[in-house]
């Protein structure tokens, strides 16, 4: 059968081919993945870019070429992730941008859209690298030049083409050391024609999937890989404005970190750099429109994942849970950060605003601020990354009685069909959740089984209990928790509410009066509450290191098995306000030891 040319509804069949078989490979992808820095997520980064693609493309599967085209490219923008991702999307907008207005495309007008798009991906670098998919991208767009103007048959010209781009794939090592010394071929050139793979093998059979991939290579045996840390954020977000100078951003972006790619056009642009200041790179966004999806994943703790020894079952919480960054790190506990903003000035929480500099604001500026759960997305592709290093996954969170969160790490566990997730209700916050994630994580040390572990975690649901003092109720009327004419009262009254996360919500369970010495009273009463038997106490406090370091050595003389403390986040922050205590007391009854 020959194929003369390609309309509408053909394109998108084929996208969509190339899509699915990149999905599959994805985790082949993450393990050969050690260029532009070793963090095992180039599979999950192309997957999610291609799976943005699939989803937000639907209605336009059967519109004329340029249509589909441009649908493509806008979707791949929105869903751009990492490097070669972000590069693969500037591909798409460069091949809508050739495809000018046509309804269908010849080989020649195939030929002249793959060449801009092949000039597009470059110019979206600033220091553009042969040995990776821009190498094949370049070769496969020459060899199609080429060979059409002897063939005018699609089905030639995609087997010649793709014959070339598996030849410049192997020859990727020749190019780049990295590669040559790990004996890898670069990842994201190797996404790039499974891609072509796909599409090649529904043009032949008209088939969306079932390709053979028996011709490619795998490697013989695992590597140790060195780790870099020059940076430590792998930084994007995506600017839409009016008039967007890429040339200038570009230059402002190479002050700030390596590996920039800046995707897209004068009204939409998607950023990706390392860097180790996110909060600049949203800053300088924010000059040249409304920056939005921001994201900073620590690539540190990806090539830890990717290369270093861990157990088999991850923990993952959402950021409403507190936890000193130390224990963070020993006990591997996975974080997917809550957002907020103060008016349009907006962060991840724990990655581009300091505690320090929350606090500051959260005084001084007029606009209160706002948090945001983690989308469906922010989870999705944290799941993804984990599929392919982990066996299963625990997933705990703040109760989606007073979050959407809950609801965002469900539904992107059901989009993940390769790694068992399973998703717990904490019913707590802050501190507390960390305790409990904590004893989720010792129980992950411990070798438990997933069914032992969520036995352990449901015992320590139920056996801790947070209590929330606040040093004012200002807070929690500006964030519509309470209503001021309660405040009015409460103030008049001098009575000081000591609230908790219940099934049902957060709920006053006790209170003292006065206005002074307040976490002295808080202590006293949470003295009175304390259980029998062994138990360990988790702190958190809204700058106030002083009173926090009185409470330590408070629950410590009362025979606390561990205490450990850290500062609320913003998650809670923003309605406790400055001064404010969490003590959170968990009764260690359960079966971790046995």
């Amino acid at each position: 059968m020959q194929i003369k040319y390609i309309d509408g509804p053909r394109l998108h069949r084929a996208i969509q081919a190339g899509i699915n078989h990149v999905i599959t490979r994805k985790d082949y992808l993450n393990k050969i993945n050690v260029f532009p820095v070793p963090d095992g997520d180039t599979g999950t980064n192309m997957a999610f870019t291609l799976a943005t693609i699939s989803e937000e493309t639907k209605s336009n599967e059967n519109k004329r070429v340029f249509k589909v085209a441009d649908a493509v490219a806008d979707a791949s923008l929105n869903g751009a992730r990492g490097n070669s991702g972000s590069i693969l999307a500037q591909f798409f907008v460069g091949f809508a941008n050739g495809t000018e207005q046509f309804r269908r495309l010849t080989p020649k007008r195939f030929s002249d859209a793959i060449k801009t798009a092949k000039q597009y991906s470059y110019d979206a670098l600033s220091d553009p690298k042969e040995g990776t998919i821009l190498s094949v991208i370049s070769d496969w767009a020459d060899s199609v030049k080429n060979i059409h103007e002897k063939h005018d048959d699609f089905v030639n010209i995609l087997d010649f083409a793709l014959k070339q781009a598996k030849e410049s794939l192997r020859k990727t090592p020749e190019k780049l050391e990295i590669l040559k010394k790990y004996g890898v071929v670069d990842a994201g050139a190797q996404g790039f024609v499974d891609f072509l793979e796909g599409i090649k093998h529904f043009i032949e059979k008209g088939e969306m999937d079932n390709v053979d991939t028996s011709s490619i290579a795998e490697p013989v045996e695992d590597f140790v890989v060195e780790m870099s840390d020059e940076y430590r954020f792998c930084t994007e977000c995506l600017i839409a404005g009016e008039d967007i100078n890429r040339v200038k951003l570009k230059e402002q972006l190479m002050n700030l970190g390596s590996s920039i790619v800046l995707a897209g056009s004068k009204k939409k642009a998607k950023i990706h750099i390392h860097t180790n200041h996110p909060q600049a790179v949203f800053t300088l966004g924010n000059e040249y429109g409304t920056v939005t999806g921001e994201k900073a994943d620590d690539m540190l703790k990806q090539q830890k994942d990717a290369h270093g020894s861990h157990e088999e079952i991850a923990i993952v919480v959402d950021s409403g849970c507190d936890l000193p960054e130390n224990i963070l790190e020993e006990f591997n506990i996975h974080m997917v950060p809550v957002r907020l903003n103060f008016g349009d000035n907006h962060h991840v929480d724990k990655v581009t605003i300091t505690s320090e500099e929350f606090w500051h604001q959260l005084i001084t500026n007029p606009i209160h601020p706002q948090t945001s759960q983690p989308t469906q997305g922010d989870f999705r592709r944290q799941y993804q990354f984990l599929t392919g290093h982990y066996k299963n996954a625990i997933s705990i969170h703040i109760p989606g009685a007073v979050s959407g969160t809950m609801q965002s790490a469900i539904l992107a566990s059901k989009d993940n069909k390769d790694l068992p997730i399973q998703i717990v209700d904490s019913q707590n916050g802050s501190v507390g959740i960390g305790l409990i994630a904590l004893r989720a994580a010792e129980a992950v040390q411990a070798k438990k089984s997933v069914e032992d572990i969520l036995n352990i975690i449901n015992q320590a649901i139920e056996n801790t209990t947070v209590y929330i003092g606040l040093d004012t109720l200002d807070y929690v009327v500006k964030g519509g928790r309470v209503s001021p004419t309660k405040k009015k009262i409460a103030n008049l009254l001098k009575i000081n509410p000591i609230l908790s996360f219940e099934k049902n919500g957060i709920n006053t369970i006790g209170k003292t009066f006065g206005t002074k010495n307040k976490a002295d009273k808080m202590m006293k009463f949470i003295s009175k509450q304390l259980p029998n038997g062994q138990f360990r106490i988790g702190l958190a406090h809204g700058n106030a290191p002083k009173i926090v370091e009185k409470a330590k050595l408070y629950f410590e003389n009362l025979g606390a098995e561990k205490v450990i403390s850290t500062e609320i986040g913003p998650a809670l922050g923003v309605h406790a306000g400055p001064n404010s205590l969490v003590v959170a007391v968990q009764l260690l009854k359960d079966d971790l030891y046995e």
